[in-house]
């Protein structure tokens, strides 16, 4: 009966030896996850503006140009294609531009994941509220919303630069977008921004 006792307890004192290191094992891991976050957030809120190369894939479709960002709510990005596409974005207001037929086509900025990537805060709180995923390439961090999908982004495990990001719409719609070349804090001004008339 003696020997039972001592083997339980024997037991039990590696059992609770076994907890307490998980335990800081996985309190050390998200610490660890959290400074990451920390970098993440700081290497890109940086940055007053971004210049870089991309090349998207969406509804089967490659697509590559350039974008320039310009904080806090400024987007164009130039593609190289026949339709001379242009996304535009300035202030609220985000467009769809065909230069070669010089048509319009606008959309609700607030259904996007660009408003989060352009405002400092908003981009805080989606890299600190997103979830961290494990990848021997990159830092991901993954952020869901009902309204307007998932978006994954990609950063750089060295410099914690944004490499690109996955977006699954709430159609499901599959769009990844690589980041290549990227360029911070070059002169852009605000007039390279404007939307073009329609006329």
């Amino acid at each position: 009966m003696l020997v039972n006792e001592r083997f339980y307890s024997f037991l039990l004192k590696k059992n609770i030896t076994l907890i307490l290191f998980i335990i800081l094992f996985i309190n050390y891991f998200n610490q660890l996850k959290a400074l990451e976050k920390i970098s993440i957030i700081n290497n890109f809120n940086s940055s007053e503006t971004l210049k870089f190369d991309f090349k998207q894939k969406s509804f089967d479709k490659d697509e590559k140009g350039v974008c320039f960002l310009k904080r806090p709510y400024f987007l164009r990005c130039l593609y190289n294609d026949k339709n001379q596409k242009e996304l535009i974005i300035n202030n609220r207001i985000l467009v769809i531009y065909h230069k070669r037929y010089k048509k319009i086509y606008r959309y609700p900025v607030s259904k996007s994941f660009f408003i989060d990537i352009l405002n400092r805060e908003k981009f805080s709180k989606l890299i600190s509220n997103g979830e961290s995923l494990e990848n021997k390439n990159f830092f991901e961090v993954k952020y869901s919303d009902e309204k307007r999908g998932e978006i994954t982004f990609f950063f750089n495990k060295k410099d914690y630069n944004l490499n690109g990001w996955r977006l699954v719409d709430v159609n499901n719609n599959v769009t990844i977008l690589k980041i290549e070349n990227l360029i911070k804090n070059s002169i852009i001004k605000k007039n390279f921004f404007l939307i073009p008339d329609q006329n």
